[in-house]
């Protein structure tokens, strides 16, 4: 992508600033900063916020819809829970035992496309959506017509009717099978884990064209499980590397774009200036606006002094993959009239990585 060249005025106020930023860091050993003057990373209004989620109960939800999820401990096989049993759908394998009659004593049929298995004497059976207690009951009842109290017996002898998803960081990428009702926890040893530079706030679930509001690193590093959801079958686990992520710079830029946060990361300066730089004569930068993704649903919300940063009056500020800069126009007034006002450009722009899910839950 071509980037356009910032104007000449932000480049020198830039140069100037930044060479400030070097003095102070070579003489560091040497010069105590004034705090009166130097007001740390230019932020002069900071606030966490915790997103509103519908229901009750905790938990993420997926498309507004609470999300089941487990609980320490008990995994979804110890549970016994008769709702949780493996559903046989299309493309599966069963094997099948009907003892002590010749030539059916083992025999294997795969599900079709529509969902039934072609058997011996009862020719084809619908099978999609039960488990095979209730198959082995039905083939029970229709091969007592041919046979005297027939012993009958059904497996599941190869899952392939659940998949999910797993993309990005993890060290076995790809699709694998659910077998049995599976956890989110579960799931990730399907794909031996995640790698070492996978960025667990940017990891996102995605269900059914939704990303929902899991938190992945609350569930790994703090051991919240009301993040430990069921898996589902379609489900897609996507981890980032944090190199992969992206800064969002909108509003009164040249050039309004997602930038790649790189190996390095970004600063706000620098995302400014890869933007164009601000439009000075429009842009507010004594209250530049931050929003920050700590989670899909929680995270912070800053107000930026840019101008003062400029004038040597505050450092430059180090950004976190997600962050949405927007340089507004004109003063926005509070902070639910700035994320409405910030929400539409975001989604012109946006992916499964940026924070619309937090956003969102805000509004």
């Amino acid at each position: 992508m071509l980037m356009s060249r910032p104007s000449t005025s932000w480049l020198k106020r830039l140069a100037a600033g930044q060479m400030l930023f070097g003095l102070l860091a070579s003489c560091s050993d040497e010069l105590s900063l004034n705090k009166d003057r130097f007001n740390f990373n230019g932020v002069v209004e900071r606030t966490t916020v915790t997103g509103k989620t519908p229901g009750k109960g905790g938990g993420p939800t997926c498309g507004g819809v609470r999300a089941p999820y487990g609980t320490k401990g008990m995994g979804p096989r110890a549970k016994g829970d008769p709702q949780r049993a493996y559903r046989v759908g299309p493309g599966d394998d069963l094997r099948f035992n009907i003892f002590g009659e010749e030539g059916m004593d083992d025999f294997s049929a795969r599900v079709d496309a529509e969902g039934y298995v072609q058997l011996p004497i009862i020719e084809t059976v619908y099978v999609t959506g039960k488990t095979t207690r209730e198959i082995q009951s039905d083939l029970k009842d229709a091969y007592s017509v041919e046979f005297n109290e027939p012993w009958v017996t059904v497996e599941l002898a190869n899952a392939e009717s659940h998949p999910i998803y797993f993309l990005g960081e993890f060290r076995k990428p790809g699709v694998q099978y659910l077998e049995f009702a599976t956890e989110l926890i579960e799931s990730l040893a399907l794909a031996n884990g995640l790698e070492e530079d996978a960025y667990l706030p940017g990891a996102r679930l995605i269900r059914n064209s939704h990303v929902c509001t899991v938190n992945l690193s609350a569930l790994l590093k703090d051991g919240d499980f009301t993040q430990n959801v069921w898996m589902q079958s379609g489900d897609i686990l996507f981890a980032p590397a944090k190199e992969d992520m992206r800064v969002y710079v909108l509003g009164a830029v040249e050039t309004p774009q997602a930038i790649a946060f790189g190996p390095d990361g970004r600063t706000l300066l620098q995302a400014l200036s890869i933007a164009g730089g601000p439009d000075e004569a429009a842009a507010k930068l004594g209250e530049l606006r931050i929003i920050r993704s700590l989670s899909p649903t929680t995270g912070e919300l800053m107000l930026v002094d840019v101008a003062a940063v400029l004038r040597g009056d505050g450092l430059d500020f180090p950004l976190q993959p997600g962050d949405v800069i927007y340089v507004s126009r004109d003063g926005l007034g509070d902070w639910n009239q700035a994320v409405s006002t910030i929400l539409p450009s975001l989604q012109l722009i946006g992916g499964i990585l940026t924070p619309i899910a937090l956003i969102n839950s805000i509004l």
